[in-house]
């Protein structure tokens, strides 16, 4: 029954391709080595997850939920590099990513072990040596790699302010971060502008889309890093993602 059931729930190249589109994702990116990479990901999520709590998310909806929604983030990266995936989890998106953009240096950062391990595993097995997989917080990537990176991503890691904070410190002026959120992304976003500003950031552009098989809607905010980020971020001591001293709360 639960092999049969696994049948029936299977997602196709094609289907996965199609999906894709329909995101945004340029159809240009969407080759069979691409597609047939990220579809053996998911399988080894599928196993593993059985007995190792990567993600909640199963079957063709946690499919569109999961790795579609994280290959949505090819709308806004253009395959400059080095790369890195900040709370990568299970591999998301990074190695979907690192699928579609093969030339791209990739790091990959998750401070839970086992995690870590798993997508360090998943990427040899499937033959992505561009992908290097940090069992590390992200404020410890930010004291020997600052401001090294050209893009920043991160998918459910967290608050806006604190994955603003851990992200920006890590990119080198001109490089763009994307923070890949649900439908409240704006309202998310006017907390923060103080914070960015002091980062060193500002906000490009939020675009919103709605995910195939009706899975939901999505946003995805994008931050253009236009000056150095200060030396004090990212803070420390619980203050991460705190509201700046001396800032005015919105609409005051």
């Amino acid at each position: 029954m639960g092999s049969d059931m696994r049948m029936r729930e299977s997602v196709t190249a094609a289907e996965l391709a199609a999906w894709a589109r329909a995101a945004g994702v340029p159809a240009s990116l969407l080759d069979p080595a691409a597609l047939a990479r990220i579809l053996a990901h998911w399988a080894q999520v599928e196993d593993v997850g059985r007995r190792m709590n990567l993600t909640a998310l199963k079957g063709r909806a946690g499919f569109v939920r999961l790795v579609v929604d994280s290959a949505t983030a090819a709308r806004v990266y253009d395959g400059q590099g080095p790369a890195v995936d900040i709370g990568t989890g299970a591999g998301y998106p990074g190695l979907v990513l690192a699928a579609l953009f093969p030339s791209t240096p990739w790091v990959l950062v998750d401070s839970v072990g086992k995690k870590a391990r798993f997508v360090a595993e998943s990427a040899s097995a499937l033959g992505l040596a561009h992908v290097d997989v940090r069992p590390v917080r992200a404020e410890a990537l930010a004291v020997h790699e600052r401001e090294r990176f050209q893009f920043a991503v991160a998918r459910a890691a967290g608050a806006l302010p604190v994955v603003a904070e851990l992200a920006l410190p890590l990119l080198a002026v001109g490089g763009t971060a994307l923070f890949m959120r649900g439908p409240a992304a704006d309202e998310e976003l006017r907390p923060v502008s103080a914070l960015l500003h002091r980062l060193g950031g500002v906000v490009d552009r939020v675009e919103t889309l709605e995910l195939p098989e009706q899975q939901g809607r999505r946003a995805l905010v994008v931050i253009k890093k236009t000056a150095p980020s200060g030396l004090e971020f990212p803070r420390s001591g619980g203050r991460l993602g705190a509201p700046l001293a001396g800032s005015a709360a919105p609409g005051r």
